[in-house]
């Protein structure tokens, strides 16, 4: 997927997937005031105090964010986001919670996408830390998808934010996943990759962090064995984690060094 959507010449992936879903998907737009299926819906301007810091310095960041839930806490300006398979394997959901605790625990956002699997364990980890956690979602902020993971959404508006760039009633497509992904690279001062198949969509993130100059984590105990892992770690700013204070550690080297 990555290798699809890959730029030519001077155009980031981070370009190309925004414009593909600015042109298929509708966004949120600052002067547009419809009718909100839920009083805890806000409309946040870029402009706006609460809008993360961190997304106006992206490329071609949403001129606003539908928001559930709260922002522009301490904790969010040094998240991690942790993201893999939908398809995990339990290895993988116990490395994403176990790792998303510690982070949470030491007063770090955890940043994922609210899908099954990995995404859904993060979340899951820092709640149970007493921790907090955004998710920046591929749909409206009135939709959830899948539906399975409602439960989890309002805990995590109770505990953090579910944010989106597109409209409300928004569905998910082959473009708002990846345009989602520019959202959760952005928020993070890191990333972390637990499990995923090569040509996962979950390298469509790993690549925009790379494209702002922030570091992808490899889970070595589930990614280590791969050849195409050892191959990604090569290039720069990737490297190998074995633990969840190594991701710690390499979370608050980030933060410090930026």
């Amino acid at each position: 997927m990555v290798d699809e959507l890959a730029g030519t010449g001077n155009v980031t992936l981070s370009a190309k997937v925004t414009a593909a879903s600015r042109e298929a998907d509708r966004w949120a737009e600052p002067d547009g005031h419809p009718d909100r299926p839920s009083s805890d819906i806000e409309l946040i301007a870029s402009g706006d105090p609460r809008f993360p810091r961190a997304l106006r310095m992206i490329e071609d960041p949403p001129q606003c964010l539908y928001v559930r839930g709260s922002l522009g806490r301490s904790g969010d300006e040094t998240a991690l986001a942790i993201v893999g398979s939908r398809n995990a394997t339990a290895e993988g959901i116990m490395a994403a919670e176990t790792v998303a605790g510690q982070v949470a625990s030491l007063g770090h956002t955890v940043v994922s996408g609210l899908a099954d699997g990995i995404d859904a364990a993060a979340h899951r980890g820092a709640l149970a830390a007493g921790g907090r956690t955004v998710a920046a979602i591929g749909t409206g902020v009135d939709l959830i998808y899948p539906v399975s993971n409602a439960g989890l959404r309002d805990r995590i508006v109770e505990h953090g934010a579910v944010i989106s760039q597109f409209a409300l009633g928004q569905q998910p497509s082959k473009t708002t996943f990846p345009a989602r992904n520019v959202l959760i690279a952005g928020l993070s001062r890191a990333s972390l990759l637990v499990e995923l198949a090569e040509r996962s969509g979950t390298r469509i993130e790993a690549t925009i962090a790379q494209e702002q100059g922030k570091p992808v984590l490899l889970w070595e105990p589930l990614l280590g064995h791969l050849p195409w892992a050892r191959k990604y770690a090569a290039e720069p700013l990737v490297h190998f984690v074995g633990s969840a204070s190594s991701v710690a550690q390499a979370l608050e080297a980030s933060v410090a060094a930026r």
